[in-house]
């Protein structure tokens, strides 16, 4: 009888140690970001031809923590970041953004769009009272084109009649003389494998019109692209 109840006593001592385990596999561990290194550095990556380079003042970008498809933190422009955020252990990602964004996708014929601002930063929260440092860099998301035209244009042919049909993702934008110029950017999202293609229509002195055929296969996204026309007699 003593004996039975020996091996009683010891199958509840191992019944308790194993809900002791349970308990503490199921406890969460938790470390910390510092959202004050969340910062969103703006980097103009452009073509050394250009002069006017767009621009995005860090104070005017998103802020957002994303865990996996689930949104946890955004902060808009001009609301002040928490000085760290308290999260469960795992793989997270920071984004940044300008509100041009969330427009870029709804452009239609005519727009000539702006620059589109966008980063992403994945880190990790380890277990831990030392905040997890993080930094976004935001950089130049769309691409920028803008059409030159030489000096030679002006003395040869018409200017008021000089015009340009750009297409690109379905989207037509038309330039008229005195819109050619370095400061005078198109915006467009850039999707691999297509190019844009355009119209070149101008007029001689005589009247007599023309028109030319262009693709620009060199155009790269993330970057603000000049293309120049060169006249030849």
């Amino acid at each position: 009888m003593k004996r039975n109840i020996l091996y009683l006593l010891f199958g509840l001592f191992l019944l308790a140690g194993c809900q002791k385990e349970e308990l503490s596999a199921g406890v969460e561990a938790y470390g910390y970001l510092s959202l004050k290194s969340v910062v969103a550095e703006v980097e103009n990556v452009n073509s050394p031809y250009s002069r006017a380079l767009p621009a995005a003042d860090a104070e005017e970008l998103y802020v957002e923590v994303w865990e996996g498809e689930k949104k946890l933190l955004s902060v808009a422009p001009g609301e002040a970041l928490p000085e760290r955020m308290k999260l469960p252990v795992g793989t997270y990602t920071a984004k940044a953004y300008n509100a041009a964004y969330s427009t870029y996708r709804t452009l239609e014929d005519g727009d000539w769009g702006e620059p589109v601002f966008y980063g992403e930063k994945e880190f990790v929260i380890e277990e831990s009272e030392i905040p997890e440092t993080v930094t976004v860099e935001a950089s130049l998301y769309n691409f920028g084109v803008s059409f030159v035209l030489d000096e030679a244009f002006s003395q040869y042919l018409s200017p008021e009649n000089t015009r340009l049909e750009v297409v690109y993702n379905d989207r037509t934008v038309i330039l008229d003389y005195e819109q050619f110029g370095e400061e005078n950017y198109l915006y467009f999202y850039h999707e691999e494998g297509k190019v844009p293609a355009c119209t070149l229509t101008f007029q001689n002195v005589d009247g007599e019109r023309f028109s030319r055929d262009y693709t620009l296969d060199k155009i790269e996204g993330g970057k603000c692209n000049v293309i120049s026309f060169r006249f030849s007699e």
